[in-house]
């Protein structure tokens, strides 16, 4: 994974607990750094002499013009996040890789339904944003949190919501006051936007009650898409133990190169390709991010853990190269240049 050096602009308290940072991307670097609502930026950073990659979403949007900012909410036992925090001002020099992420609109003309909770909202708002600047599809955005104290980007979805009255309905919870996000009252705010494209995310319980209310509602599971921030805990049959695995060569395509890899036994693929040097995109190294997305051209592979792809994505071949491994002996390819 390729790092670009690029300075902190400006940083802005969202709430106790969330920053804002606005990067600085020279004239040379635009085009690497062009991106879509939703996506997100890995950062290198030193922690008390430990490299860490970390990924954080982008709230900005290109349709809206700004320049590209990423949103941090300072987390318990978080090190990066606590780093962030303690340490990046306006002027800091930042090590960031080019944007990467599948969490994106669809590009149809369908209505859109948001469900966020906590910092959840900030991959969301990213979409809103470039949604509302660059269609006229209606929009409508359920967000959970605590209480009102703890709502990240509250102004700024006033000022949409106002901009925007005909075409962003905004439902504020509170789990204070209304209690924790419910199936029943869900589904039935889903049932009313037929035909939606449903976008979520939030902690892991949070996304299976929203899972649960858009199954009751009738959503079919192609046009729910979500991303997680957190790694959920394995449900049974959900992390597959790959077994002891088998060698075999993997033909890896990256940036326009094919280079033949050899796999050992219980190996995935990404931890194959970084042996031998690759400069392939990851971040979690857990299943959840999407960040090592490739695509399958040829073989079979298993995944030790999958919270990105449906069976749709499955099927047309998306692998997570963290979690892959081959499922045979025989040679695989993968490409990375999707």
């Amino acid at each position: 994974m390729q790092f670009h050096s690029l300075a902190v602009a400006d940083v802005v308290e969202e709430t106790g607990e969330a920053r804002s940072y606005a990067l600085l991307v020279p004239e040379a670097l635009q085009a690497s750094f062009r991106y879509r609502g939703g996506q997100h930026l890995t950062f290198r950073v030193n922690v008390h002499g430990e490299i860490l990659t970390r990924s954080y979403s982008l709230s900005s949007s290109p349709e809206a013009g700004g320049p590209p900012t990423v949103t941090v909410k300072r987390v318990p036992h978080g090190r990066v996040s606590h780093w962030f925090h303690a340490h990046v001002r306006p002027g800091t020099v930042l090590e960031v890789s080019a944007p990467s992420g599948r969490f994106v609109c669809d590009e149809g003309e369908s209505s859109v339904v948001f469900c966020a909770a906590g910092s959840g909202i900030t991959p969301i708002l990213s979409m809103i944003r470039s949604v509302l600047a660059g269609t006229r599809r209606s929009v409508t955005l359920f967000y959970a949190n605590r209480d009102a104290d703890s709502v990240i980007f509250g102004d700024a979805i006033a000022r949409l919501a106002h901009g925007h009255p005909d075409r962003l309905e905004v439902v504020m919870h509170y789990d204070d006051r209304d209690g924790y996000p419910e199936t029943g009252s869900l589904a039935r705010l889903l049932g009313r936007s037929s035909g939606c494209q449903l976008y979520l995310c939030g902690p892991a319980p949070f996304m299976a009650t929203v899972q649960q209310a858009a199954a009751a509602a009738g959503i079919p599971d192609a046009r729910v898409h979500l991303e997680r921030f957190d790694a959920p805990p394995a449900a049974p049959g959900q992390a597959i133990a790959p077994g002891p695995g088998h060698d075999c060569d993997a033909r890896i395509t990256t940036r326009g190169t094919e280079h033949v890899v050899r796999v050992a036994g219980g190996q995935t693929l990404l931890q194959a390709a970084r042996a031998v040097g690759l400069d392939v995109p990851y971040a979690c190294e857990e299943g959840y991010c999407g960040s090592c997305a490739a695509k399958c051209m040829d073989g079979e592979v298993i995944h030790a853990r999958n919270d990105v792809f449906n069976a749709d994505d499955l099927a047309a071949g998306w692998i997570l190269a963290c979690q892959a491994h081959p499922r045979h002996g025989r040679p695989v390819a993968v490409t990375f240049d999707v």
